[in-house]
């Protein structure tokens, strides 16, 4: 049916491949739903959907060969005890040459050079409901949810009924603190 030259024949074969993947997409968004709403643990399906889906479910890459010295290694063990002699003896070298050589001081030394002096005064002032308010206002509108399972969506509708909870819970989370006297 692909290599036909008649034209009615193209244009039928052309919307039943439309209509087909419309049929397989739908199949799946009932599938996937269906397995979510089934879960016990909505977000690892979700997430396990979602490797699925893009082709990253358990796609391990092994070295199951290495040339150390001009010879080809196979042993495992041997693998991993010169990776990890390489990657142990790479930092240290980076930073040695950081250090001894003229790429700049180390970090310590940066530390003394830029905080000689105490730090001013640290304080957390009380929020309002207007603050809260801004904050919910500038959130996205999405139904895509985090841990919580609570969408940007649902935020913004219970907004009247969540401001003064918030006020509350930020205001005692995070209290004045005052390092220092000036």
């Amino acid at each position: 049916m692909r290599d036909t030259n008649e034209m009615e024949h193209k244009l039928y074969y052309k919307q039943y491949c439309k209509i087909l993947t419309t049929v397989i997409k739908e199949a799946k968004k009932l599938y996937y739903k269906e397995a979510i709403s089934k879960s016990k643990n909505k977000m690892k399906t979700t997430w396990n959907i979602i490797r699925k889906e893009t082709s990253k479910l358990n796609n391990e890459s092994k070295i199951n060969s290495i040339r150390i010295k001009d010879q080809v290694v196979y042993n495992q063990i041997t693998i991993a005890n010169e990776l990890n002699s390489y990657f142990s003896n790479t930092a240290g070298s980076i930073s040695d040459k950081r250090i001894n050589g003229k790429e700049g001081a180390s970090p310590i030394q940066n530390l003394l050079k830029y905080f000689n002096q105490p730090l001013r005064d640290i304080r957390w002032p009380y929020t309002s409901a207007r603050e809260i308010n801004k904050i919910i206002y500038l959130l996205k509108y999405k139904n895509s949810s985090g841990y919580d399972e609570i969408t940007t969506k649902i935020i913004k509708i219970s907004k009247p009924f969540i401001i003064s909870p918030l006020i509350i819970y930020v205001t005692k989370c995070l209290p004045k603190v005052s390092t220092q006297k000036d």
